[in-house]
């Protein structure tokens, strides 16, 4: 299959290693262990900064320095008994303060919860690493006397011992204090701490949940996967995405805290160019799906902002794609590029939160603020308080302009914007350049054609997904092994396989076998939709694959 290179790339990163036959689980335990056991389920280690500060982990280093990337990697703590491809499994209790330099691993490592359990951590800095995956852990600086404002996570470089790269953290709740609502404005500006930082290439953070925090996900690696996180209660912007191809999907940003200057933005971006200015680049190719930004729930949250929900005003910005955002807030930026190349914002839900200025919040697409204009961009479906574009350089066409909220949503005051029945919304897109899913990653259409907004209206007996986990509908396509084997109703037809941007990638005409190889050599993750036609009935199903 010829991905495009988003799809290529957020692949490459979700693969993790399959465990071989003398890969090896060990077992850290705060309240049990003892650093002078073997590390076994019946004799523990003590905790996981113990770990790193004993040296129980073999990985690579750079052999010169400043580290160069094309160098050579020499072996580090060579008779350490923690290889690449092994699992650390961590018990209930505190772990310590973690900040490891130069593991570079050959292999996956994991540091993972054991099942059940509520390991917790001050922070982890893993610097100048690679292929670590951190999983099920309570992270804050809270849990360490005294309190230390810090980043929860990080897998930062350094330009002495190298940069890193293909790292992971998923499903790990964050936060600086378990309760801020105590916080006064200064100790919010002072205390609360930055989440999650990906630096490097290839990075993952996924389904985590991070609150009480100061800016929660900030990505400057390329090709980048932020998904399924929450970001809740923050005082900066809640994603930030800098490198090229990046993907943030089905993220929840919401409760805006405004403490100090920093003009607060639910997703923000800019360019920087050789000369370190900013505005004076290009980020290239970033992919925002299904996320949903939300001012504030309660109209009585103390220092309550005004959001701007996707705001990226230093371009240039080319080849984005905008599709399947909800964005509730108090501001006049719903979704702003100014500086666009070749970018399609579609199938977007923006509405205003209140009858309040600043506000309704528009869609817009203009020129830089050096004056260079946007060219070659869509604003499409989408279902909106107002639409702020330029009128040269940007094809706008099939959007509503929302004024009565009961006329369209379920219900708007409990943030619900599904649509109701019946609405103008329904079947009023165009397929042309829209997602072949919607924010609930159901299938679009339907009905005879692309709903407006970023959910596609259906009865309440339909199988929804949960978080990114695949539905079948009337057939399956399912991995086994290396490939993709479709369970067909009936015998012949044709199948065709898109990817998610609705790019055909593969054509099988069925010969009256109702097991059959549709797609050899299947990568380890993927997400594809697959239709299937025969006896002029139609079928549609989402594949998701992930290991």
């Amino acid at each position: 299959m010829n991905c495009s290179k988003n799809c290529f790339l957020v692949i490459l990163v979700m693969l993790i290693a399959a465990q071989t036959g003398t890969a090896k689980c060990f077992f850290v335990d705060p309240v049990n262990g003892s650093m002078a056991n073997n590390g076994s389920r019946e004799k523990p280690w003590s905790t996981l900064q113990a770990v790193f500060d004993s040296n129980k982990i073999c990985s690579r280093k750079y052999e010169t320095k400043p580290a160069i990337v094309t160098a050579t990697l020499v072996i580090k703590n060579p008779e350490a008994p923690v290889k690449a491809g092994d699992t650390l499994v961590c018990r209930n209790g505190y772990h310590g303060l973690i900040f490891a330099n130069e593991y570079y691993n050959e292999n996956w490592i994991t540091i993972i919860a054991a099942p059940g359990e509520n390991p917790k951590i001050a922070s982890c800095e893993l610097r100048s690493c690679c292929r670590w995956r951190l999983k099920g852990f309570t992270v804050s600086p809270s849990f360490k006397t005294p309190y230390k404002r810090t980043t929860l996570v990080s897998f930062s470089s350094h330009s002495w011992t190298g940069p890193s790269r293909e790292c992971i953290v998923e499903e790990c709740t964050g936060y600086s204090v378990a309760d801020a609502s105590f916080w006064t404005k200064e100790q919010w500006d002072t205390l609360s701490c930055n989440a999650v930082s990906l630096p490097g290439y290839a990075m993952v953070a996924r389904r985590n949940v991070l609150r009480n925090v100061n800016f929660g996900i900030g990505v400057t690696g390329d090709s980048c996967l932020v998904e399924y996180n929450t970001v809740e209660n923050f005082a900066g912007d809640g994603l930030r995405g800098l490198g090229d191809h990046g993907v943030f999907q089905y993220n929840v940003i919401k409760n805006c805290y405004d403490v100090n200057e920093n003009h607060d933005d639910g997703f923000q971006s800019w360019s920087v160019g050789d000369s370190g200015k900013v505005g004076t680049g290009v980020v290239y190719g970033i992919i925002l799906r299904g996320n949903t930004i939300i001012n504030y729930e309660n109209p009585d949250q103390p220092f309550r902002g005004t959001l701007q929900g996707i705001g990226c005003f230093d371009g240039m910005f080319e080849n984005w794609v905008v599709e399947n955002n909800v964005v509730i807030t108090d501001h006049w930026h719903g979704i702003t590029l100014s500086g666009a190349t070749n970018c399609r914002i579609v199938n977007n839900t923006v509405i205003d939160i209140n009858d309040m200025t600043p506000g309704p919040p528009w869609i817009r697409i203009s020129a830089h603020k050096n004056g260079q204009k946007s060219v070659g961009c869509i604003v499409r479906n989408n279902l909106t308080t107002k639409i702020n574009c330029d009128t040269s350089g940007v094809t706008i066409d099939h959007n509503i302009i929302v004024t009565r909220y009961e006329d369209y949503f379920i219900n708007d005051g409990l943030n619900n914007l599904h649509l109701r029945y019946g609405c103008a919304a329904i079947d009023a897109g165009i397929s042309d350049g829209a997602p072949v899913i919607d924010r609930d990653e159901l299938i679009r259409p339907v009905g005879s054609g692309i709903d407006i907004g970023a959910y596609e209206y259906r009865t309440s007996n339909v199988n929804h997904s949960s978080k990114g986990k695949a539905f079948q509908s009337r057939f399956a396509v399912e991995r086994r092994g290396g490939m993709l084997v479709a369970l067909l109703p009936l015998s012949g037809g044709t199948l065709n396989l898109f990817d998610l941007s609705g790019r055909q990638i593969e054509t099988v005409f069925c010969r009256g076998n109702q097991h059959f190889i549709v797609y050899q050599n299947c990568p380890v993750t993927c997400r594809l939709i697959a239709h299937y036609t025969a006896d002029a009935q139609k079928f549609t199903t989402l594949v998701n694959v992930v290991r």
